[in-house]
């Protein structure tokens, strides 16, 4: 890479190469010295434009939300009903999972005004969820006796729990004999079942055989 590039070229390179990193190998393993080794730059340049790895590792995640929110769009434009949006939302997270080191989301709690941004996010993207099952319960896809805000927070807390235990390394945790992905699709197709009448029974059911080879061993 030459020096002459753009500075703002070279500032989403090194952020794009540090979130491969980062969610790769984990955010204590990565060296700014591997940045900027991979991108021929000098350690000097990445200090030029981050005042230190937190900034970096904060504009990386903005990144990786940022991509995932794109994704997000795509899904939604081009899914027919809430429910279906819901479920594909789900496995688009789930299948982003599966290609993050555990040790990225471990070693995220370091940096607490991350945490406090992701938790942020966290709240608005819930107000959505809860938004949008009052619409499928509008479309008579959700039960009449269901409450979303709460059962929205029961949800959160669980995954939160279930993907807190499988990230611990201890051969006595039963969980850990299952993935992040397959613990994640089970619990939410236990609560939307839970909360679904016949009708969004039927569209759950229908979404499974559509990606039966997602599903086929996530009934734990």
């Amino acid at each position: 890479m030459r020096e002459e590039h753009p500075k703002e070229d070279i500032r989403n390179q090194i952020v794009e190469t540090a979130l491969e990193l980062f969610v790769t190998k984990g955010i204590k393993e990565v060296k700014m010295d591997d940045i900027a080794s991979l991108l021929s730059v000098s350690k000097r340049t990445i200090y030029e434009l981050f005042t230190d790895k937190e900034q970096l590792v904060l504009e990386a995640v903005k990144l990786l939300h940022e991509k995932m929110r794109e994704e997000a769009k795509t899904i939604i434009r081009h899914t027919d009903g809430i429910l279906g949006i819901i479920l594909a939302l789900y496995s688009l997270y789930f299948n982003k999972l599966k290609n993050i080191n555990k040790k990225f989301f471990l070693e995220l709690e370091k940096y607490p005004n991350i945490c406090r941004r992701n938790k942020d996010r966290e709240a608005k993207n819930n107000k959505k969820f809860v938004a949008w099952m009052e619409m499928g319960r509008k479309q008579g896809l959700f039960r009449e006796d269901a409450n979303f805000e709460i059962l929205s927070f029961i949800l959160q807390r669980n995954l939160k729990t279930i993907f807190r235990v499988n990230m611990q390394n201890d051969d006595n945790n039963e969980l850990s004999k299952y993935t992040t992905e397959e613990l994640g699709r089970s619990l939410i197709l236990f609560y939307l079942r839970g909360i679904s009448t016949a009708k969004g029974q039927e569209i759950i059911e229908e979404h499974i055989k559509r990606n039966e080879k997602q599903y086929i061993s996530y009934e734990i």
